[in-house]
């Protein structure tokens, strides 16, 4: 008994190890449809020596994680962290729709548990549309640009950089915890000092308290797809209290926006118990908005469309692959880019994209990362031709 007894467990052991270097396989047979299959170990305690209990209990949990598997490898990090509420209200608990068939590999009682080892068939129409109900999307290509406009206010006195935007000053403890709690989320923050567009400023971009058209301009002048503005106040050193709008920068409109107060936690008082109250609001607010912000955004880009460009004044091939890497990899938009056409002083490439063409140009031209100077003019309906100066 004793020998079997450690059979069963080094058997299970190599099974624990296979599984977690191979935590789901994609499946294909010859002739059929691709299938998904997720392979998972479950476990079911045994209550009064009931064994058919204990096994229903085993499978039921073995679904249950194989369904929290293939989700977590279908939408990576950052979908499953942004999405994480609608995921454990909505989707997981209802697991069993999402199964077109599971069969039991092996089993095995291990003390006062029963382990099964299951491989289950994912219906991914079924999970889709859920997914897709739920307001949960995928995103693809380069991550939303964020421009963040939050000032800071305590003991009466409201600090904000786009007062004077030409000093440059440095990233306040609001904004350096906004840059890296969204950054985790999987958006790209702008750095705005390193960053400063040189342009005319409005009067409507350079007041406190600004309003939908100032911020908007912004967004613009710093290409940002998306622009949360707002306050955080410290209020007699006792209570955080953050406010956030996000807008949507293509579409010139408010998507969402929230408030949240925090109580800043007992202890000895100083700058680091703020920030970690700060740190904690925008945390919860940031869990709270992400979803709206991605499944707005994104479903303003889901038409692809396509331009034509053809490109002057390359002194290398060099020069056309760095333009191609950066048009294919930094620009928000931009679902593939091909070369049409080469001629002797010219390359013609057509550029598949996602949302408004003038609005992608401008991501362009405005870009801190473009690799060349370059100018570009219309020369028909979806024709540009862009020149390496």
């Amino acid at each position: 008994m004793v020998k079997k007894s450690v059979k069963t467990i080094f058997i299970f052991f190599l099974l624990c190890l296979f599984l977690w270097q191979v935590p789901f396989v994609h499946a294909e047979t010859e002739g059929k449809t691709s299938e998904n299959e997720v392979f998972a170990i479950g476990t079911g305690a045994i209550v009064g020596g009931n064994l058919a209990q204990a096994k229903k209990r085993a499978v039921s949990d073995a679904l249950m994680k194989g369904v929290e598997n293939y989700l977590v490898g279908r939408l990576a990090k950052q979908g499953v962290v942004n999405n994480f509420q609608r995921l454990i209200e909505e989707i997981i608990p209802k697991a069993g729709e999402d199964i077109e068939n599971f069969h039991i590999l092996a089993e095995d009682q291990i003390g006062a548990k029963w382990k099964v080892l299951v491989r289950l068939r994912i219906n991914d129409k079924v999970l889709n549309e859920r997914l897709r109900q739920a307001g949960i999307v995928f995103t693809e290509g380069p991550p939303l640009k964020l421009l963040f406009l939050v000032s800071e206010k305590r003991g009466g006195n409201i600090s904000c950089w786009w007062i004077d935007p030409e000093t440059r000053s440095a990233l306040s403890p609001t904004e350096l915890v906004l840059h890296r709690l969204f950054q985790e989320r999987g958006f790209r923050p702008i750095n705005r000092v390193m960053s400063v567009p040189e342009a005319e400023y409005t009067e409507d971009m350079l007041s406190a308290g600004l309003q939908d058209t100032g911020i908007l301009k912004w967004g613009k002048l710093f290409s940002a797809d998306v622009v949360l503005y707002g306050q955080a106040e410290v209020i007699e050193e006792k209570e955080v209290s953050i406010s956030l709008e996000a807008f949507d920068v293509s579409q010139g409109m408010r998507i969402c926006q929230d408030t949240l107060s925090e109580p800043v936690m007992e202890g000895p008082q100083g700058r680091e118990k703020i920030i970690e109250t700060i740190d904690r609001a925008v945390k919860l607010l940031a869990a709270r908005l992400t979803p709206t912000i991605i499944r707005v955004s994104v479903s303003d880009q889901e038409m692809v469309n396509s331009v034509e460009i053809t490109i002057k004044g390359l002194k290398s091939f060099l020069q056309f692959r760095l333009l191609r890497d950066f048009l294919r990899k930094d620009v928000t938009g931009v679902k593939s880019v091909r070369q049409t056409r080469l001629r002797k002083d010219s390359i013609s490439i057509a550029i598949e994209f996602t949302g408004d063409k003038y609005e992608l140009l401008d991501r362009v031209l405005n870009h801190e990362n473009l690799p060349l100077e370059i100018n570009l003019h219309q020369t028909g309906e979806d024709e540009f031709l862009l020149s390496v100066l």
